[in-house]
């Protein structure tokens, strides 16, 4: 069994001594699910507690399928990414901080072993999150407002997952070169955002930008269709979470070796 295998056993059963293998899916259920029930009662919420003048009509058009689903992609593109940086924060700075890190690397341990593992269980539990919850709100969505092609699903699915693969790798690269916890989720979550709002505001000139895949995931979602500058954001983003995989290695192994 290599190092790796074993220190990815270790970073799972982590996971589940402390029921984020739970928790984390249940929240992305509920996000997930709120959408679709939400938008289908909220005609009788209006009603209940909009405190409209007596005789007034008041309709809203029922979104389509496409539309809520995009929604719940929205929710995961704040909720869900600020749920996955929280439970991301401390999985270098902790171990370094309490020691867990300095006795793992006694063994020895190769570096990359060590923050590979790592960055494969994140990648598990956010992939497992965004699938389980991303199919309960489609199947919430096909029963209270209208049926989706799940061809749609899973392509969307599965391209939306290349953003929440990169703000993961963001979180593991901050927490290997930040001490507290909360340092490491504030400059995440201010990195991630930035790129996002930058990205809306010069569109056209960050094709490139990792946060264009979020754009794409709704195209996908709508016409079924990729925009032919996918390709590019795709290149750039994986390239771009190399980059980062690999400064994490060579930052780990400095640090190490200085204490």
């Amino acid at each position: 069994m290599t190092q790796w295998t074993v220190l990815y056993r270790k970073e799972m059963m982590e996971m589940v001594r402390n029921y984020k293998i739970l928790w984390i899916p249940i929240v992305f259920i509920l996000l997930g699910v709120m959408q679709p029930v939400s938008s289908y009662y909220m005609p009788e919420i209006l009603d209940t507690f909009g405190g409209l003048p007596e005789g007034t009509i008041f309709e809203m058009p029922t979104p389509t399928g496409e539309e809520v689903l995009m929604n719940v992609l929205s929710n995961y593109g704040m909720l869900g990414v600020l749920i996955l940086v929280l439970s991301a924060m401390g999985v270098v700075s902790a171990e370094r901080q309490s020691g867990v890190a300095g006795m793992v690397m006694i063994k020895p341990v190769l570096y990359s072993a060590y923050i590979l593992s790592k960055w494969a269980g994140l990648l598990t539990i956010t992939v497992i999150s965004l699938f389980i919850g991303y199919v309960a709100s489609w199947y919430y969505t096909s029963l209270l407002i209208e049926a989706v092609a799940f061809e749609r699903i899973f392509q969307s699915g599965v391209i939306y997952s290349i953003w929440l693969v990169f703000v993961v790798t963001l979180t593991l690269f901050f927490s290997t070169i930040l001490k507290g916890n909360g340092s490491v989720a504030f400059v995440t979550i201010f990195v991630v955002f930035s790129i996002s709002t930058v990205t809306s505001i010069l569109g056209k000139h960050m094709k490139w930008s990792p946060a264009m895949i979020t754009e794409h995931t709704g195209q996908v979602l709508l016409s079924g269709e990729l925009d032919t500058s996918f390709l590019l954001a795709f290149i750039t983003t994986i390239a771009i979470i190399i980059v980062i995989l690999v400064s994490t290695i060579q930052i780990f192994k400095q640090k190490e070796l200085l204490e």
